[in-house]
């Protein structure tokens, strides 16, 4: 996929949804100097990471969440960063194997109540239950909270133990793993691999869903401090398109890096594989669905789940308009 191509498909969705850039926000020490020391002196002794790796941690993980949650705590924006750095580093150290092992026996270890021998993952396990105690008794937002982080380990184990098998078949069979070009039919190292993906579209979105951790980053829109009480009814149905825009924001953003590294197996690379295989028509040379015919797919369905998060949220302003009624949460 050309350049061109991937930052007009981006420019039209930005623009389709109102996007507009602002400012980064004063430097904030309450923020940035604990979660610094946190960086270098906690979390930087679990791993193999030097100065340079987590520096450029420190600044991706803290960022996104100072941006993402501007009217957040600091005790929130704090929790999240730092979970956020963990797992980033969880992704990142699964290959070793000795790490591997222990991540194999976390959420075992978690529902026995044992101890985290890993440092890395007892520092997950410590930010969890201090974010469990946050979100206080509301049981369902506490849920929404902390599940998909514990989810998100079994994610990197699922990830692993399906691309590991992948290329091994490959290696197997002294071919590439399967990767779709906009000038080419799709190329398979196993036909029953390409006739499998056609008969599973959803398995793209689930396993991007399982990993993505996204019901949690939505948790924190509607408690972003201790104190804060929305009613569940108030966001639940525009949840879904919440997490489906947060997963899927996520991967358009960072896909033309990941193109750059020759990553595939992400959404986009796995929807194209899924939507090829089962005979969709897209712009290719030959008439073949491509890469390019998937990241225009998903800005269309973020477009789409942009406006019903919209209405869903002006729903209840027009209520109180139509009834007279000023104010309100």
């Amino acid at each position: 996929m050309s350049n061109p191509e991937y930052i007009t498909s981006l420019r039209r969705l930005l623009t389709e949804i109102g996007y507009r850039d602002e400012a980064a926000p004063p430097y904030d020490t309450a923020y940035w100097g604990p979660f610094h020391a946190w960086m270098f002196d906690t979390l930087g002794p679990t791993s193999s990471w030097g100065v340079k790796q987590l520096t450029e941690l420190e600044h991706s993980s803290g960022t996104i969440i100072e941006r993402a949650y501007p009217h957040a705590s600091v005790q929130l924006k704090l929790l999240f960063a730092k979970l956020t750095a963990i797992a980033i580093l969880i992704d990142d150290s699964i290959e070793d194997e000795a790490v591997y092992t222990e991540i194999l026996q976390f959420s075992h270890k978690l529902y026995l109540g044992e101890v985290q021998q890993n440092g890395m993952l007892a520092l997950y396990h410590d930010n969890l239950k201090e974010l469990s105690e946050v979100y206080g008794a509301d049981a369902v937002l506490r849920g929404l909270a902390i599940v998909p982080w514990i989810n998100y380990i079994d994610a990197c184990l699922m990830e692993k133990e399906i691309f590991t098998a992948e290329r091994e078949l490959a290696k197997n069979a002294d071919m590439q793993p399967v990767c779709v070009t906009s000038g080419n039919p799709l190329k398979s190292h196993n036909s029953n691999a390409i006739h499998l993906a056609g008969l599973a579209p959803k398995f793209p979105q689930y396993l991007r869903s399982k990993s993505g951790i996204s019901e949690a980053y939505a948790a924190c829109i509607f408690k972003s401090r201790k104190e804060q009480d929305v009613p569940l009814n108030k966001y639940i149905r525009a949840l879904p398109d919440l997490t489906f825009f947060i997963e899927v924001m996520n991967d358009l953003l960072s896909f033309h890096k990941e193109e750059l590294a020759a990553e595939t197996h992400n959404l986009i690379h796995l929807r194209t594989r899924s939507l090829s295989s089962s005979g969709a028509r897209g712009t290719g040379a030959d008439g073949e669905w491509t890469r390019y015919d998937t990241l225009r797919l998903l800005c269309d369905e973020i477009i789409e789940a942009t406006r019903r998060i919209d209405a869903l949220f002006r729903l209840e302003e027009c209520e109180r308009t139509l009834r007279g009624e000023v104010g309100g949460e």
